[in-house]
C-alpha cells in the first residue's frame, strides 16, 4: 500500500512539474493567497457594510470573466489538440483574435457601464463609479484570455504563473494604499484595474513576433467548444457566487458584509482546485479527456484537491473564531458559523470544477450540469434567507446534491474512447466464465439511430436471460455519435473509437478481439436488422451449440423487403460464392451473427478483410479450419436499404473475394499457423489511439493456444 501511495505521489508531482506546470501551481497559489489578503485588508479598511458592496462587484465580475473567459478554454482545448499532433510549438495567426477580443471587451465594458445604475440601486451603493471601474476591469481581463489560453495550451505556464504573480502583487499593493488613501470602495476597485493592466503586459510579451506579423497557423477554435466552455464554466462562476450576491440583496448591509467574509474565509479550500484545474485541463484536452490515461489523471486530480482542501477546510472547522479575528478582525465573528459550514462547501466546489473540466475536454453536455446547481442554489436561497447560516446550510446542501450527480455523469460513463493497449488472442482461458454473450456493434456516422439500436438491443438481450456485454466500436466517425452513448452503465457497455476509417471488417475485428464472452457476435449499428432478432439466434445458440449461427435473408422462413436490383446483386453474389469456395451458405452477407468461442479464436488471426467481405472470410475460413456447423436463422426485415450499394462498392466487394480465393487456393495462406499473430495492439501516439499487428516475442515466450477443429 505505501508503495502505491508513493507512485501516486509520484505521478502527481510529475503531472504538476511538466512544462513548468509545478511553477505554475506554486505561482498560483501565491496569487491566490495575495488575492486573499486583499480581501482581508479591505474587509479591516472599508468594514463590513462596505466591504459587502466589494465582495459582490467582485462576485458579479468573477461571473463575468468566467462565463466570457470560458473562451480561454476554447482557445486552450484548440492549442493543445494542436500541439499534441505536431509534438512542436506553431507560429499562430493571432491578429484577428486579439482584435475579436478587443471588441468583446470594449462591448462588455459599454454594457457594464450602461448597467451601474441598475446595479447601483440593486446592490445599494452610493456612487455608479465602482460599477463603470468593474467594467475596465472585466475589459481588461478578456483581453488576457486569449494569449493566455495559447500559452497553457501549449504548456508554457511559466509566463502566466509571472502574469498571475505580478498582478495579485499590483492589486494588493495598490489596493492597501489607495482604500488607506480614502479613495474606499473606488480605490479597491481601482486597485484591481492596475493589476489586470500588469497581467496583460506580461501575457502579451512571449507574442510580441506573432502580433507583428502576418501569417502563421489559423487558430481553430470550434464554436460548439466555444459555446459549452462558455456555458459551463459561467455556470461554475455563477455558482460560486450566487450565494454571496443573493446575500447583498437578502441580508441586511452589515450582515451582507459578515456573509462575505465568511464565504471569502471558507473558500480558501478553492485556492488548490483553481491552480489544479489550470494544470490538467490542457492534458485533458489532448487526449479528449478519453483513455485510460485520462480516467487515471481525472483520479489523482480529484484525489490532490480533496486532500488538500480538505486540510483547509479541516482548520476551519476546527478554529473558525482564530481565522476570523486573524483575517477580518475581531468585528467579523458573526461570521464564524457560516465559514466552517462554506468551508466544506468549498472543498466540495473544488471537486466539481475538475470534473466540470474534464467534461470539457470530451466535449460533453454533462459540463452544463453545473446550471442545476446554480437554479437550485438561487430558488432554495430564494426560500431560506433566514440568516448567515441559513443561507450557508442552503448553499452546502445544494453543493453536495450537484457534486453527486456531476461525478456519477463522469464515471458511469461509457470510456468512448479508451482502448486497452493489447487486446490478447482470445482463447479459452482469457474468456469470463460468467459471460454469455459479446455482441460488437461497428458503426459509421449512424447519427442519432446509434442510441436506439444499442437500447433495444440491450432490452432483447435481457428478455432472454443469457448475460452479455456490448462492445460498439466506431470505425473513424466524425459526427460524435459516440456521445450519444454516455450514460449506459461501463459494466455492460464499452465503446472503442478508431482513428480513422478503415472499414466495418476492420471495426469488427478490434471488436471481437475485446470480447470476453463464451460466444461472440456482431450486428449491424443502423437498426435496419431489428435488434430484437438477436434473440432468435441466442435462441438456437442454447439449442444447437452451433460453430456459427447466422442471420439470413435467403432462409425459407425470412422476410425481406428490398428493391429488385438487390435482389439481383444478391443472387449473382451467392452464385460466386457457391463457384468459388463451395460454401453451403445461402446468405453470407447480413450482418447478424454469432459465433463460439474457440472458432474465433482459431479464425480471426487469420483473417485480413476490413471491409465488406469480413463476413465471407469469417465463414470460409471457418470451414477451411473444420468447422461446419452453421445454422442460419430467418431474420425480417421490413424497411431496409436506405442507405445505398454503389457500383463501387459491388466492385470492391467482387475484388476482395477474389483475394480470399486467391489466399485460399494459390497461396494456402490459411493453413499456416498464425496463433504467434495476436489480433490487435492500441498504441497511444500523438494522442490518439491507433491499432496495429502485434508479432510475436523472439524471446520464446509461451503463446496463447489456439483451438483448432481437432478440439
Amino acid at each position: 500500500m505505501s508503495i502505491q501511495r508513493s507512485n501516486q505521489a509520484r505521478d502527481l508531482f510529475l503531472l504538476l512539474a511538466g512544462g513548468g506546470g509545478l511553477a505554475f501551481f506554486i505561482a498560483s497559489s501565491v496569487s491566490n493567497v495575495s488575492n486573499f489578503f486583499f480581501h482581508v485588508a479591505m474587509s479591516r479598511i472599508l468594514g463590513p457594510a462596505t466591504y459587502g458592496a466589494l465582495g459582490s462587484l467582485l462576485g458579479l465580475v468573477t461571473v463575468i470573466l468566467l462565463t466570457v473567459g470560458a473562451l480561454q478554454a476554447a482557445v486552450t482545448q484548440a492549442v493543445a489538440a494542436g500541439v499534441a499532433h505536431r509534438d512542436h510549438d506553431v507560429r499562430l495567426a493571432l491578429r484577428s483574435p486579439l482584435a475579436t477580443s478587443a471588441v468583446m471587451a470594449i462591448a462588455l465594458f459599454v454594457l457594464v457601464s450602461a448597467s451601474s445604475p441598475l446595479l447601483k440601486g440593486f446592490l445599494h451603493l452610493s456612487s455608479e463609479v465602482p460599477v463603470v471601474l468593474i467594467g475596465l476591469f472585466a475589459s481588461l481581463s478578456v483581453v488576457s484570455l486569449m494569449p493566455a489560453g495559447v500559452l497553457l495550451g501549449r504548456l508554457s505556464f511559466r509566463p502566466v504563473a509571472a502574469a498571475l504573480v505580478l498582478s495579485a502583487a499590483v492589486r494588493l499593493c495598490a489596493g492597501v494604499a489607495m482604500a488607506e488613501g480614502g479613495l474606499g470602495l473606488d480605490g479597491a476597485v481601482a486597485a484591481s484595474v492596475l493589476g489586470a493592466g500588469a497581467a496583460l503586459a506580461v501575457l502579451m510579451w512571449p507574442f510580441r513576433a506573432e502580433v507583428r506579423t502576418r501569417g502563421g497557423l489559423p487558430l481553430d477554435v470550434r464554436f460548439g467548444s466555444a459555446l459549452l466552455a462558455v456555458l459551463a464554466l459561467g455556470g461554475v462562476s455563477a455558482f460560486t457566487g450566487v450565494d454571496s450576491f443573493l446575500a447583498r440583496h437578502f441580508l441586511a448591509r452589515t450582515a451582507s458584509g459578515y456573509y462575505v467574509a465568511a464565504a471569502t474565509g471558507g473558500r480558501i479550500a478553492l485556492f488548490v482546485p483553481s491552480a489544479i484545474a489550470l494544470v490538467v485541463f490542457p492534458r485533458f484536452a489532448a487526449s479528449h479527456g478519453a483513455g485510460p490515461d485520462a480516467r487515471k489523471l481525472l483520479v489523482l486530480a480529484l484525489a490532490a484537491v480533496g486532500f488538500l482542501s480538505g486540510l483547509a477546510a479541516a482548520g476551519i472547522l476546527i478554529f473558525p473564531h482564530l481565522v476570523i479575528s486573524v483575517l477580518f478582525g475581531a468585528s467579523y465573528q458573526a461570521a464564524a458559523s457560516a465559514m466552517r459550514i462554506l468551508a466544506v462547501g468549498a472543498a466540495a466546489i473544488g471537486l466539481i470544477t475538475i470534473l466540470v473540466y474534464f467534461h470539457l475536454a470530451r466535449r460533453s453536455k454533462a459540463s452544463l450540469l453545473i446550471w442545476l446547481g446554480v437554479a437550485g442554489a438561487a430558488n432554495a436561497i430564494g426560500v431560506w434567507h433566514s440568516g448567515l447560516t441559513a443561507i450557508a446550510w442552503t448553499m452546502l446542501g445544494v453543493t453536495g446534491v450537484l457534486l453527486v450527480v456531476i461525478a456519477v455523469a463522469a464515471f458511469a460513463a461509457p470510456d468512448v474512447r479508451g482502448i486497452p493497449e493489447i487486446a490478447k488472442l482470445m482463447t479459452y482461458k482469457d474468456a469470463d466464465d460468467e459471460l454469455d454473450l459479446s455482441i460488437v456493434v461497428p458503426f459509421y456516422n449512424p447519427g442519432d439511430r446509434l442510441r436506439p439500436t444499442i437500447s433495444r438491443l440491450m432490452e432483447a438481450l435481457t428478455e432472454t436471460g443469457v448475460t452479455f456485454e456490448v462492445i460498439a466500436v466506431s470505425d473513424g466517425s466524425t459526427d460524435r455519435s459516440e456521445e450519444t452513448l454516455i450514460g449506459f452503465s461501463p459494466a455492460v457497455l464499452r465503446c472503442v473509437c478508431l482513428h480513422e476509417n478503415k472499414g466495418k471488417g476492420e471495426a469488427l475485428r478490434v471488436g471481437l478481439a475485446l470480447g470476453r464472452g463464451r460466444y461472440l457476435g456482431f450486428i449491424d449499428a443502423d437498426g435496419d436488422i431489428p435488434p430484437s432478432q438477436v434473440a432468435s439466434l441466442v435462441t438456437l445458440m442454447r439449442s444447437h451449440q452451433p460453430d456459427i449461427v447466422l442471420g439470413s435473408k435467403r432462409h425459407a422462413m425470412s422476410e425481406v423487403v428490398y428493391p429488385p436490383l438487390r435482389k439481383l446483386y444478391s443472387l449473382g453474389w451467392q452464385l460466386m460464392v457457391v463457384v468459388l469456395f463451395q460454401l453451403r451458405v445461402r446468405d453470407t452477407q447480413t450482418g447478424l451473427k454469432i459465433i463460439r468461442r474457440d472458432v474465433l479464436a482459431g479464425v480471426l488471426p487469420r483473417m485480413l478483410e476490413k471491409r465488406f467481405t469480413f463476413d465471407l472470410e469469417l465463414l470460409v475460413v471457418a470451414r477451411h479450419l473444420g468447422y461446419r456447423r452453421f445454422v442460419e436463422a430467418p431474420v425480417h426485415i421490413q424497411e431496409r436499404f436506405g442507405s445505398t450499394i454503389s457500383t463501387k462498392t459491388v466492385w470492391n466487394m467482387f475484388v476482395d473475394a477474389l483475394a480470399i480465393f486467391y489466399r485460399l487456393r494459390i497461396l494456402h495462406y490459411y493453413d499456416e499457423n498464425h496463433a504467434t499473430v495476436a489480433p490487435v495492439e492500441i498504441r497511444p501516439r500523438d494522442g490518439v489511439y491507433h491499432e496495429a499487428s502485434l508479432q510475436a516475442s523472439s524471446t520464446g515466450s509461451p503463446q496463447p493456444r489456439v483451438l483448432g477443429t481437432d478440439q
